[in-house]
């Protein structure tokens, strides 16, 4: 660490003296007085040029200077070099015009005597001036000292970065006078700016990159890139004739210097732990506010500084790694709470392992993968399989449902938010890609996504970078994207509800997933599989599945996929009496699609024709059953002539309350269509 000042001068050691003044006679007499009082003169110089030539062989520890030299330079120019060297100087002059002594007063002199002069003057206005500097050195000791405990305390004390740099910042304006302090911070390749404006005495604005783009006219990404331009190595000052060549080094500096009149600045570069870096601009509306004392003093303080700000952002990385570790085990609490259909992907078929050969391909890349299938066909599982393939196998796994959360509330849960962002927003959250960093998010059911939000995901996948809702602060993320969807996102995009451009991002490489009825061959794996946990789960004894309910099992369609397989032998598990093979709870025609699909193909009487198609999802099978249903009301309403309710009514054929059926004649708009023939009795219909 640098000495922060000359050491004080002894009042009973000898003190070298230069003489700078112009007139032969007042040079003379001043050196035979000095020499008698035991002041040793290391020379005499008429002019600046001489004075700096003398002080280049030997540093004097104090000047005696006139205002007046000869040569185009004055005592007032030698006097700001000799503050940049730290000599402690004394003017001698008989000049009292207003504007020069205000400029004499500016260069801080230790002492002034006015012309003509007697020995006394000299002598006692050397040793009070000598007196007031050592004096003045321990002043300045004291002043740092608090002035460093005083930024321990702002830089340390609770809150944002922003508040506690602000008060940082005032803590510095006494010391260092500003018009406007813009503060930089580099960490692992992303800028944070801080900038502050003085308003008052004592008020501060602060201004974000939104205020900056509005008084500018300049794009986000332009002041983005403006922030990630190179800062000077060390400490720099730039007065009036040099603030030009600052605003041609720094593009953000030139247009702060543009949008609030700013002529001068003071830059302070410095690194904290290995690779962080904080850059400290101090800006003034007047053209000489910053001098070498200025530059000295950070220069003083940047070591206690650095030490300081190390010590508190590992305090603040220990408390995020300690929030990071805490919301992980939460997540992980719950997503133990929730099991899986089940812990393993079962099955021999070519298709699957088709599957398993992309999975394998792919996993161990940071490729974003969109994995298509229908409901129940085990689409986290292989999310899952990617993720514990791949490099990022020892960090998190975050899985979201995008077709479980309100739309006004995806942003908030993939992005977080801000305390008071919105109404409700207490305090701070963080979004499932900031508790993801370093791992796999998973997006499930990404077609239910809404469009506005489609952007801001695409913005994550394009930029790798994050907003929290009412933040202002852009977050770079590393995660690795997984999406899944049942729908056709082709037709999706075709119709205007998923954005083509988002579409392209996340189908980098798409995996497929088979339904159950086209891999028949691992039905028999899966149900014993299923029905071996549950028989476990129940503590029931387990005597295998009949080759009747196996067969029965693979003819059927399984519109649920691997999910309903799975409740299926769960219930055929609970009603078993633990002595006998396995038999089915309820027959499979009559669940809840009322037949399977090949009953459906080859049905003559069916008015609704699925042709050579195959029902792509759920929704397809749910629509099919309907046509089924309504078909199946109508052909009981013909044979009973439309007679709903009494003996012999549709209601009692199809053994249903009548008020029940006439719900699903109205849901499925029969009474709109329903044309009979008239009873052979005449009788109105019921």
């Amino acid at each position: 660490m640098q000495s922060p000042v000359n050491p004080p001068l002894s009042l009973t050691s000898a003190c070298k003296i230069l003489i700078v003044e112009d007139e032969y006679i007042i040079a003379n007499d001043l050196e035979l007085i000095l020499d008698e009082a035991g002041y040793p003169v290391i020379g005499v110089a008429d002019s600046v040029d001489e004075a700096l030539a003398i002080m280049a062989q030997q540093k004097p520890d104090i000047v005696l200077l006139d205002i007046y030299l000869k040569g185009k330079e004055t005592g007032i120019d030698l006097a700001k070099q000799l503050e940049e060297l730290s000599i402690p100087f004394i003017y001698i002059s008989a000049n009292d015009n207003k504007s020069v002594l205000e400029a004499v007063k500016a260069t801080q002199p230790i002492g002034y005597i006015v012309k003509p002069f007697r020995e006394k003057d000299i002598l006692t206005t050397l040793e009070i001036s000598r007196y007031r500097h050592a004096h003045s050195v321990e002043i300045k000791l004291r002043e740092e000292k608090a002035l460093q405990i005083a930024l321990t305390d702002a830089l340390s004390a609770p809150g944002s970065w922003e508040q506690r740099l602000l008060n940082a910042a005032m803590v510095l304006q006494s010391q260092v006078p500003f018009d406007f302090l813009s503060i930089q911070y580099q960490k692992k390749g992303t800028t944070q700016c801080f900038n502050y404006y003085r308003v008052g005495f004592e008020e501060y604005q602060t201004i974000s990159l939104t205020d900056l783009q509005q008084m500018t006219n300049t794009t986000v990404e332009q002041l983005l890139q403006f922030q990630d331009e190179q800062v000077p190595v060390g400490p720099v000052r730039y007065t009036e004739d040099t603030f030009s060549i600052f605003c041609k080094q720094n593009r953000l500096g030139q247009m702060l210097a543009k949008a609030f009149r700013l002529e001068s600045a003071l830059v302070m570069p410095f690194t904290v732990g290995v690779a962080d870096k904080f850059s400290i601009s101090f800006l003034s509306r007047k053209p000489d506010t910053y001098h070498s004392r200025h530059l000295r003093l950070l220069e003083r303080l940047e070591q206690p500084i650095v030490l300081m700000l190390e010590r508190v952002l590992a305090f603040e990385e220990v408390a995020r790694l300690s929030e990071q570790l805490k919301r992980e085990n939460n997540y992980l609490q719950e997503e133990v709470k929730t099991l899986a259909n089940f812990e393993e992907i079962i099955g021999r078929s070519q298709r699957l392992l088709r599957v398993f050969d992309q999975v394998t391909q792919v996993a161990n890349t940071d490729t974003t993968v969109l994995i298509l299938g229908e409901s129940g066909t085990g689409k986290e599982l292989i999310a899952r399989a990617l993720h514990n393939l791949s490099s990022r196998k020892d960090k998190i796994l975050v899985k979201i449902n995008c077709a479980t959360l309100p739309a006004n509330l995806i942003e908030s849960e993939l992005f977080g938010h801000e305390k008071g962002a919105f109404t409700g927003a207490f305090e701070k959250r963080i979004g499932k890609f900031e508790l993801a960093q370093g791992g796999t998010i998973f997006l499930d059911e990404v077609g239910e996504m809404p469009l506005e939000l489609q952007a801001k995901l695409l913005r994550v996948l394009q930029e790798k970078e994050i907003e929290r809702v009412g933040g202002k602060t852009l977050i770079k993320t590393d995660v690795r994207i997984v999406a899944a969807t049942n729908r056709h996102l082709e037709k999706e995009v075709a119709e205007g509800r998923f954005r083509m451009d988002l579409y392209f991002r996340l189908a980098t490489f798409p995996i497929t997933l088979p339904t159950l009825r086209e891999r028949p061959g691992d039905i028999p794996l899966l149900a014993q599989f299923f029905a071996q946990r549950s028989a476990r789960k129940l503590g029931k004894p387990f005597h295998g599945i009949s080759e009747a309910v196996l067969n029965e099992l693979i003819n059927y369609s399984w519109p649920g996929n691997i999910r309903e397989l799975e409740n299926v032998i769960e219930q055929a598990v609970i009603i078993n009496d633990g002595q006998s093979p396995l038999t089915l709870g309820r027959p499979l025609i009559n669940s809840l699609f009322s037949m399977t699909m090949s009953e459906i193909m080859i049905q003559p009487d069916t008015s609704f024709k699925l042709g050579n198609s195959t029902p792509k999802d759920l929704q397809d099978v749910k629509q099919i059953q309907q046509e089924t249903e309504r078909e199946y009301i109508l052909a009981i309403l013909k044979q009973t002539n439309g007679r709903i309710r009494g003996s012999g009514g549709a209601a009692e054929l199809m053994n249903l309350k009548p008020t029940t059926l006439e719900y699903r004649m109205e849901k499925l708009g029969i009474r709109k269509v329903l044309s009979v023939q008239p009873p052979s009795n005449s009788s109105d219909m019921n």
